[in-house]
């Protein structure tokens, strides 16, 4: 279920949306998060496995760094706010969690194109994250794509 334009400027009662700063704050931490398993898979491992499989050139290895990047914050992201828990680390530390508009868990599906619905966020100037601060019920664009909501746990 997408949410409507409509849906976007009517809050629901008894619902407490998570806002800007507590959504950046809890980003912050996932980008730790993510850089300390990106650290694991793309330096580590490549000096751990390096001397076995032959190292490659710098070029192979920059190209399979931001593919393990991608990689890794996709599922990073949408295999967490699609889990039981419905929150990544950071959103857990500050006590919001993502929810489809009926307050349930989304899909490792939704998970997804809310992750890559980042991407619509970010143009033009950061404009789809900014919403959040305007939105009745604190939507970015990547949560209004997806049709998802970012709320405090009860």
């Amino acid at each position: 279920m997408t949410t409507t334009a409509a849906e976007a400027m009517t809050p629901t009662p008894d619902v407490e949306y998570a806002g800007f700063w507590k959504r950046l704050l809890a980003f912050v931490v996932d980008l730790g998060v993510t850089s300390l398993i990106f650290f694991a898979f793309a330096v580590i491992l490549p000096i751990l496995l390096g001397p076995r499989l032959g190292v490659p050139s710098g070029g192979v290895i920059l190209a399979s760094g931001v593919a393990i990047w991608l990689v890794v914050t996709w599922l990073y992201w949408a295999i967490m706010e699609s889990s039981s828990r419905q929150s990544t680390v950071g959103k857990d530390l500050v006590g919001i969690l993502v929810t489809d508009g009926e307050g349930k868990r989304i899909s490792f599906g939704k998970a997804t194109l809310r992750y890559f619905g980042k991407i619509a966020s970010v143009m033009p100037a950061l404009a789809g994250f900014f919403m959040i601060g305007f939105t009745a019920r604190k939507q970015g664009l990547h949560d209004l794509i997806s049709g998802s909501l970012v709320v405090s746990k009860q």
